[in-house]
């Protein structure tokens, strides 16, 4: 993980870095506070997790854009029909990744927002399922 953050990082202006956060997902392994530490330095402490400096809590699947679009865009595309091997499995899963498009990221952008405003009217409790 540690590698494909730094790089991520690295190929960043200063102008754009400002602008991304880190979002814990509620893993286990982001609790342990080496990560906590390299995930606060290589973001600048723009990191909304759990212990973080701004909470969040885990697994908050209205809010997580993992939860509520990359699982179903990647499971509808790797499992249309089951994948006959492991190899084709694993290409599935790769091909699904990389045909996210920058305009699918902006939409997934507008449905943070979007959602945003729904916790607020819900009083931060669950609201998926008034959408």
């Amino acid at each position: 993980m540690q590698d494909a953050i730094t790089d991520f990082v690295e190929n960043l202006s200063l102008h754009h870095l400002r602008n991304v956060w880190f979002q814990q997902h509620g893993a286990p392994p982001y609790k342990i506070s080496n990560v906590k530490q390299y995930l606060m330095e290589a973001f600048q402490n723009q990191v909304i997790a759990y212990g973080g400096p701004i909470k969040w809590s885990p697994r908050s699947h209205d809010l997580t854009p993992l939860d509520f679009f990359l699982w179903g865009h990647i499971k509808g595309q790797v499992y249309a029909i089951p994948p006959p091997t492991l190899k084709d499995l694993l290409r599935r899963i790769t091909d699904a990744c990389a045909s996210v498009t920058p305009a699918m990221l902006h939409n997934v952008q507008r449905e943070i927002q979007f959602r945003v405003q729904m916790c607020i009217v819900a009083n931060g409790e669950p609201f998926e399922q008034y959408k």
